[in-house]
């Protein structure tokens, strides 16, 4: 989910832009996760704490692998289509989400 989320937010940012959503990436890792020890009263709706805690730091780690891809590669923007790990993973989701799809129809 995470890298699907980077690829989706990430489309067009600069380099500038990739290190800004880095920093926010570990901001909310590091907020959600102090989260984590306190006891909140949380409504009906209120996500489970932990899952939102991992999915900060898999965004974070998402966020840092897209920033190292456009230096190694020299890239002034960040295009999806471009990046061939990320392009293979968003390819291999969506076939399990038209295979889940098709068998929920069976």
């Amino acid at each position: 989910m995470a890298r699907s989320v980077v690829r989706r937010h990430g489309e067009g940012l600069s380099a500038e832009q990739v290190a800004d959503k880095i920093v926010e990436a570990e901001r909310r890792e590091r907020e959600t996760g102090q989260q984590l020890g306190v006891s909140v009263d949380r409504g009906p709706y209120d996500g489970d704490p932990q899952n939102l805690t991992e999915q900060w730091v898999s965004r974070h780690v998402e966020w840092r692998r897209v920033a190292a891809l456009m230096d190694e590669e020299g890239w002034k923007f960040y295009r999806p289509e471009q990046d061939v790990q990320g392009s293979t993973c968003a390819r291999e989701r969506e076939d399990r989400r038209t295979d889940a799809l098709a068998r929920q129809a069976a």
